[in-house]
């Protein structure tokens, strides 16, 4: 295993929160640096940051250093995701009270609104060819103001100019953090199926979080995660044999790790360790390591970093 700079400095964490916990300390400050996407040329991260007060986005190289803002945007600013081409980054952000797709030169220049729709638009993902961005959508739910978990989330895709947008699934179901294979033909999202399960903090749930492989137009779904605990965030590897998510399957309450199993469902096999959890992982463009967000959450909130982890073969 190769800890990347923002590990290092991140493990001195567990012994100041240790300390806290023992000299009535109050945190003040709640860093969280999430949603990490590699450059395909494997050189930087961009990653979302509440360091101002609010989400940004940031870009840094894979080392930890040279981090520089890539967006000033009123709202919050997440989920960023890089383009095939190293040229583009597509996001989400709050703008009117709900989430829509935005897409930014790496400079930070030629900012676009895509979506204008009345339900969230969230979770971009380019495909592996750059001609489409995959998205979840609750556009279609029948009653906008009932809670965000009761919503119907279906996958859509559209160009990157925002036109064209097609419906993937029609599940009426919680379907969010969609891609495409690299391949085109099958997709991978995070699903909410009806059954005795647990939430993150492992307390009981109605609706269990699985991970589901499906054909392009969400037939033909596998159920790869197959667990009571919380599953999500899943991404395609590089070569399309694999899919990395994270899961809290094994415990403790508010702690999860990353997983990687073939996309039939077979040679599930943990990659992240210890007593941090981590979540939101995401492949280098090599397919030998992921990135993701290492996190530690009490009764004070939450905070963490981007961390990077080598996946066996």
């Amino acid at each position: 295993m190769r800890l990347s700079l923002a590990l290092l400095l991140a493990c001195l964490a567990p012994a100041l929160a240790a300390t806290a916990s023992t000299d009535r300390s109050r945190r003040l400050t709640q860093i969280i640096n999430g949603y990490p996407a590699a450059s395909p040329d494997g050189r930087q991260v961009v990653f979302q940051s509440n360091r101002t007060g609010r989400y940004e986005l940031y870009v840094m190289n894979v080392d930890g250093t040279g981090v520089r803002q890539l967006t000033d945007l009123a709202g919050d600013n997440v989920t960023p995701d890089w383009s095939p081409d190293g040229r583009r980054i597509v996001f989400a952000a709050t703008r009117d009270n709900a989430s829509d797709v935005f897409i930014v030169d790496v400079d930070g220049k030629n900012l676009k609104r895509l979506t204008h729709s009345p339900g969230d638009d969230e979770h971009p993902h380019w495909t592996a060819d750059g001609t489409r961005i995959v998205f979840d959508s609750a556009r279609t739910t029948p009653d906008p103001s009932a809670a965000w978990e009761t919503q119907w989330h279906e996958v859509f895709s559209m160009r990157p100019d925002g036109t064209d947008a097609k419906a993937h699934t029609q599940h009426r179901a919680l379907c969010t953090y969609a891609s495409l294979s690299p391949d085109g033909r099958r997709l991978v999202y995070r699903k909410a199926v009806p059954g005795p399960a647990f939430r993150w903090d492992l307390s009981p749930s109605e609706r269990n979080s699985e991970i589901v492989v499906a054909d392009a137009d969400g037939s033909n779904e596998i159920n790869v995660s197959r667990n009571a605990a919380f599953d999500g965030w899943p991404r395609w590897s590089p070569d399309g044999r694999r899919i990395v998510f994270a899961s809290n399957r094994a415990g403790p309450a508010g702690v999860g790790q990353i997983y990687v199993v073939d996309a039939d469902g077979s040679n599930l096999r943990q990659v992240s360790k210890g007593p941090w959890s981590h979540a939101q992982p995401a492949w280098a463009a090599d397919g030998k390591r992921v990135y993701a967000y290492q996190v530690q959450e009490d009764e004070q909130g939450e905070f963490g970093n981007v961390v990077e982890w080598v996946v066996e073969p």
